[in-house]
């Protein structure tokens, strides 16, 4: 009997064919999707800071979303993929090079969160969201064919009516100046990290800001824009610090979100 694995694969084969031959308009552009190392219908690859590792669909046990055979993303990537998978992002990349964060769409990468409301469904490879228990997630995060998922060190930014995180791997770092506990150390600003993923037509100076760690820690108080362009996180600590002449109780360990507050009138 033909194993689920080779009859996914068939599958895929077929896929690959119908969409190549729709036209101009197809949206499948096999050229400029990643080198992966699995074929689209085999498996896909998760890519952490540390590995590679390879999610084989003949090793998971199909459920069923929708009416059709599926896997759920968090058990696909799995738990172990990454120590304290709320600290990362989640980006999903189809054969054709699409991802929801990409430039021009800019939905977002996912969290850990939004990947327990979400499947790959076996039959196209596409992911499905249950877009309706997450109003953060639009139909945009449903990637086709999926192959990759890169696992991104990432600090969740959330405002009155968005949320997307930021991974800090795509923020220009800068140099600790002195009175620092680790000056002369890379970081980046906790500013520049709500920067780039904030829409441009909030103002950031009228906000005041939450920062919290993993397991419930936080700093001692909201700060202001001002000590936000004076706090840094430090990937090589992966922690939060401020001018040392404040104490050890402002920095923090593990950073895992930012919200913005609206100031009291």
């Amino acid at each position: 009997m033909p194993s689920l694995r080779s009859g996914l694969v068939t599958m895929a084969s077929l896929l690959v064919v119908v969409y190549a031959g729709c036209g101009k308009d197809s949206y499948f552009n096999e050229s400029a999707g990643p080198a992966a190392t699995v074929e689209l219908g085999e498996g896909i690859e998760v890519i952490t800071p540390a590995d590679t590792l390879l999610r084989f669909f003949d090793d998971f046990t199909a459920s069923t979303f929708q009416d059709r055979p599926a896997i759920p993303l968090q058990d696909l990537i799995g738990v172990d993929a990454v120590e304290s998978p709320v600290l990362h992002a989640f980006r999903l990349i189809g054969t054709d090079g699409f991802y929801a964060n990409m430039p021009g769409k800019g939905y977002g990468d996912n969290t850990w969160t939004q990947l327990s409301v979400g499947y790959l469904d076996l039959i196209d490879f596409g992911v499905v969201f249950q877009t309706e228990l997450d109003p953060m997630l639009r139909k945009g995060h449903n990637v086709k064919w999926l192959i990759r998922v890169e696992v991104l060190r990432a600090i969740d930014v959330l405002w009155t009516d968005g949320r997307k995180p930021a991974p800090v791997r795509d923020i220009a770092t800068v140099t600790l100046p002195d009175g620092y506990t680790a000056s002369g150390d890379p970081g980046m600003t906790l500013a520049s990290v709500v920067e780039h993923v904030c829409p441009s037509d909030l103002v950031l100076p009228d906000y005041l800001f939450r920062v919290r760690g993993a397991g419930g820690s936080s700093l001692p108080r909201l700060l202001t824009w001002e000590e936000m362009n004076r706090a840094y996180f430090v990937p090589e600590l992966d922690r939060v610090l401020m001018p040392e002449e404040l104490g050890s109780a402002y920095e923090l360990a593990d950073p895992q979100s930012i919200r913005l507050e609206v100031q009291d009138s």
